[in-house]
C-alpha cells in the first residue's frame, strides 16, 4: 500500500515506551469516565458549550469517539502515538 500512495506514509514500527503506554491508558480511561459520569448538560458546561444543535453535535461526536477509541486496546493506541511523533 505504501507504494501506492509513494511512500509518502511509510513509518517506522514504534517501540512503545512506558510512557506513552500510559498516557494512552489515562488518555482512554478518563474519556471512558467522563462519558460514564457526564450527561449532555455536564459536557456542555465543562466546555462551555451552550446547549444548542452546535453542541448536541459535538456531544454525539463525542460520545462516538469513546465508541471508536473503545475498539483499540492501549498497545495499539500507544503505538500510534509513537508513530506519529
Amino acid at each position: 500500500m505504501t507504494e501506492a500512495l509513494g511512500g509518502a506514509y511509510e513509518t517506522q514500527k514504534p517501540e512503545v515506551s512506558p510512557e506513552t503506554l500510559e498516557a494512552a491508558e489515562n488518555f482512554t480511561t478518563a474519556l471512558n469516565n467522563f462519558n460514564w459520569r457526564a450527561d449532555y448538560l455536564k459536557f456542555c458546561e465543562v466546555l462551555g458549550f451552550t446547549p444548542d444543535s452546535y453542541a448536541e453535535e459535538k456531544y454525539q461526536q463525542f460520545r462516538e469517539l469513546v465508541s471508536y477509541l473503545d475498539c483499540f486496546d492501549k498497545e495499539a493506541i500507544a503505538k500510534m502515538i509513537e508513530a506519529g511523533k
